[in-house]
Formats: C-alpha cells, sequence, structure tokens
C-alpha cells in the first residue's frame, strides 16, 4: 500500500500528465480549427483540480470527491494562507468555467486564445501547488 507522500506523488504525477496532454494537443495542429479545445481545456481543468487535491492529501491526508475549483482553493485556503492570492483566485475561477466543456451539451464559443489562457492557468496552478509542496516548478517559465 503506498504512503502517503507516494500518493501525493501520484496525483500530481496525474496533474502533469493532464497539462502534458493539454499542451501536446494545443501543438499537434497547424489549423488552429482543428485542434480539439474541449479537451485541451477539459485537462486544464483535470490538471488544476488534481493539483490542488494533491496539496490537501498531502496536508490533511485526505482529498474532497468534488470538482469546484473555487470549492477545493477555499479549502487550500483554511490549511495554508498562501492560497488566499488573487492571482490563484482568478485562474481558479476563470478554469472552473469549463468543467463541464467536455459534454456535447456545452454552449460556450472555443478558440486558441481561450485554450492558450487555459494551459497559462492550469500551468500557473501546478507550479503555485508543486512548489509548496517542495517539487519545484516544472512548467512555469
Amino acid at each position: 500500500m503506498p504512503t502517503p507522500k507516494n500518493d501525493v506523488l501520484i496525483w500530481l504525477k496525474y496533474a502533469r500528465n493532464d497539462l502534458g496532454t493539454a499542451e501536446r494537443e494545443m501543438n499537434a495542429y497547424r489549423n488552429p480549427r482543428l485542434r480539439p479545445y474541449e479537451i485541451i481545456l477539459h485537462h486544464c481543468h483535470q490538471c488544476a483540480e488534481k493539483s490542488l487535491k494533491a496539496f490537501l492529501l498531502c496536508r490533511t491526508g485526505k482529498h474532497p470527491f468534488h470538482h469546484d475549483l473555487g470549492d477545493l482553493l477555499l479549502e487550500c485556503e483554511k490549511v495554508d494562507n498562501r492560497f488566499k492570492n488573487q492571482r490563484m483566485e482568478n485562474h481558479c475561477l476563470w478554469l472552473n468555467t469549463f468543467w463541464n466543456v467536455k459534454y456535447p451539451d456545452f454552449t460556450l464559443s472555443l478558440d486558441g486564445v481561450i485554450a492558450s489562457r487555459g494551459v497559462n492557468s492550469a500551468k500557473r496552478i501546478y507550479d503555485f501547488v508543486s512548489d509548496i509542496l517542495g517539487h519545484g516548478k516544472v512548467y512555469y517559465k
């Protein structure tokens, strides 16, 4: 059975994999109209969600079973004041707009600008959590 530290590393690995998938899909198509923006943004949301849950698992020994990034951020703020910052809130609340992008009835129009912003927000959240947990910034440049 994995130790809690290993569990945290697994959550961070899955978050990093979601971010990598979003980046690969952004770069895989020369024609922007062919990019699967809904898949890219779904993986961005997943990266952020898993990053925040990795933090909560590390600090509390458990993680919530919901997907709302705003609520997850509030839970992180209760554990660590560093999460009480406007940038993190902006990234989380903006990405939270796309929690249901994976479903066909999602109605917002998506494009490369929105997807790029999603990848950037996912990177920022992942790096923020990873840095707090002592794993350093992996993606942010």
